[in-house]
C-alpha cells in the first residue's frame, strides 16, 4: 500500500537525487530532473520546497544576482551561509534555510514584522495569488506603516523585507499544496525505484 511506504527509503531518495525522475509526479520535466539533481532532497520537507522553488515566484525573484531558488539550493548544500536577516524571522524561515519559499511564510512575516491581522495577511495572500497590482500597492503601504509603528525595523529593512514578498507576487506556492505534491512525487519515485518494470509499463 502506497499509504504505508517508508518515507526514508534511500533507494527512493537516491533515484530523485540522480534526477532519474521521468514519470515521477511534478518532477518529470527537464527542470524537475535538473533541480532534483542539484538539490538532492532527502526528506519530504526538502522535496516540498523543491516543488515550490520550481515555480516562477522563486525562479524569477532575484537577490544579489541569484534567484531565490538557487539561494535555497546553495544553502541546503552548505555552499552559502544561512542567515535570517532579522532574528524575529528565524522561526518562520528556519525550515527553508532563510529563504521565503511559501505563501504562508509571507503571511507570517507580515504578522511579525508589520503587525498584520489575519485578515490583512489574507489580503496579502490574495494579492500574491491573484497577481493584483493595485491590491499589492495598498498592502505595501500598510506593511511599511505597520513595520515602522512596531519600532523594530528601519524603513530600509521594512522595504527590503517587503520586496521579497513583492517579487514572489508573480507566483508563489502555498505549503499545504506543495507538501501534498511532494508526497505524491515521493510515492511515484518509490514505485519507480522498487517496481521499475510495472511502473514504466503503467507509465507508457
Amino acid at each position: 500500500s502506497l499509504e504505508n511506504i517508508c518515507l526514508s527509503c534511500n533507494r527512493t531518495w537516491n533515484l530523485i537525487s540522480e534526477g532519474n525522475t521521468k514519470g515521477c509526479f511534478q518532477l518529470e520535466s527537464r527542470l524537475g530532473q535538473m533541480m532534483s539533481k542539484k538539490l538532492k532532497p532527502n526528506n519530504i520537507e526538502q522535496l516540498s520546497a523543491l516543488i515550490s522553488i520550481m515555480r516562477p515566484g522563486c525562479l524569477e525573484a532575484y537577490r544579489d544576482g541569484k534567484s531565490v531558488s538557487n539561494h535555497y539550493i546553495d544553502k541546503k548544500n552548505q555552499e552559502e551561509k544561512v542567515d535570517f536577516f532579522h532574528e524575529s524571522l528565524e522561526p518562520i524561515l528556519k525550515t527553508t534555510y532563510g529563504e521565503m519559499v511559501y505563501q504562508e511564510q509571507a503571511m507570517q512575516i507580515a504578522q511579525v514584522v508589520a503587525g498584520f491581522s489575519l485578515q490583512q495577511a489574507d489580503n496579502l495572500r490574495k494579492a500574491i495569488g491573484k497577481k493584483n497590482v493595485e491590491l499589492m500597492a495598498q498592502v505595501k503601504e500598510e506593511f511599511i506603516e505597520g513595520a515602522q509603528a512596531g519600532g523594530s525595523f528601519s524603513l530600509k529593512d521594512s522595504e527590503e523585507i517587503f520586496s521579497w514578498i513583492e517579487k514572489s507576487q508573480k507566483y508563489s506556492f502555498n505549503k499545504s499544496h506543495s507538501v501534498s505534491y511532494a508526497l505524491n512525487g515521493y510515492q511515484t519515485a518509490y514505485a519507480k525505484s522498487h517496481f521499475p518494470r510495472a511502473f514504466i509499463t503503467s507509465y507508457l
